[in-house]
């Protein structure tokens, strides 16, 4: 009976949904000196009732001796022509709520306040009306009292080498880890976090190949480089040596996923060729090895 008689009170307004009261345990009412009790969830769960968000409140709280008392302008799409409303700042509530009984009422009055703990949900501090005195949203004195919500602070921080926790007492908290990560650097290996940071083992391109062999008369092997995830073959004739740098003999056998190449070409008769091969990372290109003077091996012909 109680709701369709603030329904009927109400006549025509707008309601929002309500996050007040989550446990149901009569953690909706604030008191104001001059104004008694007021109801922050008057319609029960889902029904009439104050929605607290990351932005601010909304919806209709109701006091006995004042009536409705809105916190948003959205509420009766006033906005255009009087704008206000109680808005939420990371659990800091400021702005204002109007009433026709009792005027406005001031969320963040000079000296006082209304906040929110972030991880409780549970209200706390005075908002001020001319008309109605100081309301107060909780209270643990003879007669105790509060506002709660389910409302959370949102403490993550989006770091994956933080592990993030709300505590009641002191709020968000995000403690170090030293969990696997990824640094976004295909240069680095074994990545892992410390210090709130996530760093890895610098990787460099592949070293040299080594032993590269004919296994028969078309196929060609060679032993592994360490850190190469791809490797690149270049074949040229013998009778054009040296090595590149772009030799119009030369071909590339380009970006191969093992470390074997097949090739089905017969050089000229009397003549031969050589293959070189090379390891390769997101971080570079290994060499193709050395000259008989020392010198490193370089040619163009694979990228």
């Amino acid at each position: 009976m109680l709701l369709v008689i603030l329904i009927l009170l109400a006549g025509g307004l707008a309601f929002a949904g309500t996050n007040i009261d989550p446990t149901s345990d009569g953690s909706k009412y604030a008191w104001a000196e001059n104004l008694g009790w007021i109801n922050l969830q008057p319609g029960g769960p889902g029904g009439p009732g104050v929605e607290v968000s990351d932005s601010g409140l909304a919806g209709w709280a109701w006091a006995e001796n004042a009536g409705w008392i809105s916190l948003s302008c959205q509420n009766t799409s006033s906005c255009a022509t009087n704008a206000y409303g109680v808005t939420n700042s990371l659990g800091t509530l400021s702005g204002y709520a109007w009433s026709e009984n009792a005027g406005w009422i001031n969320f963040a009055p000079t000296g006082a306040g209304v906040v929110i703990n972030g991880c409780s949900g549970v209200f706390g501090g005075r908002a001020w009306s001319e008309n109605a005195g100081w309301i107060t949203f909780s209270s643990t004195g003879p007669n105790p009292y509060q506002v709660a919500t389910s409302w959370r602070l949102n403490c993550n921080d989006n770091n994956p080498c933080t592990d993030d926790s709300c505590n009641a007492a002191t709020g968000c908290a995000h403690t170090n880890n030293t969990a696997s990560c990824d640094d976004g650097n295909a240069c680095t290996a074994s990545d892992v976090c410390g210090g709130g940071v996530c760093s890895g083992t610098t990787v460099t391109a592949p070293p040299e190949t080594q032993t590269l062999l004919a296994s028969d008369a078309t196929t060609f092997i060679w032993a592994a480089a360490t850190i190469a995830t791809r490797y690149d073959v270049v074949r040229g004739g013998l009778g054009a040596l040296p090595v590149g740098p772009d030799g119009g003999d030369e071909f590339c056998f380009d970006n191969l996923p093992g470390t074997s190449v097949s090739d089905s070409v017969d050089p000229a008769p009397g003549t031969r060729f050589w293959y070189l091969s090379r390891g390769e990372n997101a971080c570079g290109n290994g060499p193709y090895g050395q000259q008989s003077n020392g010198t490193q091996r370089i040619t163009t012909t694979c990228p």
